[in-house]
C-alpha cells in the first residue's frame, strides 16, 4: 500500500522537521503540556489496556510516551518523529525511533494501536499517513488521532500581528501544515474510511486556552510563525517592537487572551 512520495512533499517534510528540531527545547517547555492535557480525550477513547505493542506517530518530544504506558501497562509503547531535535528531548525509557510518517520503518502488523496527536495535519497527503499507519496495525488493531478544527484568535494575538506588521516583518509564507484536509470530523471519517478503517468515530471538544501575559508573549517569541518573524528582527528593532506590544497588551483583561480551539477527536479500526 505504500507509494513513492513525490519530491515535494519530501521537500516538505525535510522542512518542517528542521523547523521543530530547531525549537525543541521551547516547545517541550511551552506547548507540549498543553498538548498532552488535550490528549486525554484520544487516550480515554482508545482501548489500549490489552494492547501489545503501541506507536506514536508524531511523539515529539515524548510527552505522552508515559501516558501511553499508562494506558497500556502491558504494552512496548513506541515513539517515532521526523524531527531529530525533538526526538533527542523525549525520555531514554521508550524505544525511540527517527522516522517519516509517510514511510515507517516497521514490519507489516507489528502494533496494536497508532496513535498520531495533532501530526497528520503535518503530512501534505494525509492519506499516505493513514496508509502507512494502516499497514503496520494488525487486523483489529486501532488508530486514534488528534486534529484541529476552527480556531478563534484573541485580541492579545491581533494585538502582537499589529505590531509586527507596523514594524515592517514580512509574513512567514512558508507552508507547515495542511490542517484545511483534516479539519472536521466529516473529513476524518471520509479519509479513514477510504483508507479501509471502520468503526470509526469523531467529534469535537472545545479546547480554552488562557494564557498569562508572560506565557503569551514567551510562545510568540519562540514558537511558530510568529518565532520566525521575530527572529528576523535585529535585536536593536526587537527591544522597541516588545516595549510597544508590552504596553498594549498590559492594558488588555484575561479575556483578551483567551482563544477557543476545536479539537477533532477520531478513532477507528483496522478490520480483522
Amino acid at each position: 500500500m505504500t507509494r513513492p512520495r513525490p519530491d515535494r512533499a519530501q521537500r516538505a517534510g525535510h522542512r518542517i522537521a528542521l523547523h521543530y528540531s530547531s525549537e525543541a527545547e521551547a516547545y517541550r517547555d511551552l506547548w507540549a503540556p498543553i498538548l498532552v492535557r488535550l490528549a486525554r480525550w484520544l487516550i480515554d477513547a482508545l482501548p489500549l489496556q490489552d494492547a501489545g505493542q503501541v506507536l506514536e506517530v508524531g511523539c515529539g518530544v515524548g510527552a505522552l510516551l508515559p501516558h501511553l504506558q499508562k494506558a497500556a501497562p502491558r504494552s512496548m509503547v513506541f515513539g517515532l518523529d521526523r524531527a531529530e531535535g525533538m526526538l533527542a528531548l523525549a525520555p531514554r525509557d521508550f524505544p525511540l525511533v527517527v522516522g517519516d510518517a509517510a514511510d515507517l520503518p516497521f514490519a507489516d502488523g507489528s502494533f496494536d494501536a497508532v496513535v498520531m496527536a495533532f501530526m497528520l495535519f503535518h503530512l501534505s497527503r494525509p492519506a499516505v499517513g493513514l496508509e502507512e499507519a494502516w499497514r503496520v496495525l494488525r487486523p483489529g488493531g486501532r488508530i486514534g488521532l488528534l486534529t484541529w478544527g476552527n480556531e478563534r484568535d484573541s485580541r492579545a494575538w491581533e494585538c502582537w500581528l499589529d505590531e509586527l506588521d507596523a514594524a515592517g516583518v514580512p509574513e512567514f509564507t512558508e507552508k507547515l501544515s495542511w490542517h484545511e484536509f483534516v479539519n472536521t470530523p466529516r473529513k476524518m471519517k471520509t479519509r479513514l474510511n477510504a483508507t479501509g478503517f471502520r468503526e470509526i468515530t469523531s467529534r469535537v471538544e472545545l479546547f480554552i486556552d488562557r494564557p498569562t501575559n508572560d506565557e503569551f508573549v514567551s510562545r510568540r517569541m519562540s514558537l511558530g510563525c510568529c518565532r520566525y518573524r521575530w527572529e528576523s528582527l535585529d535585536q536593536e528593532r526587537q527591544q522597541p517592537l516588545l516595549d510597544r506590544a508590552s504596553r498594549r497588551l498590559k492594558q488588555m483583561s484575561p479575556e483578551d487572551f483567551e482563544e477557543e480551539s476545536e479539537v477533532i477527536v477520531t478513532v477507528a479500526r483496522r478490520p480483522e
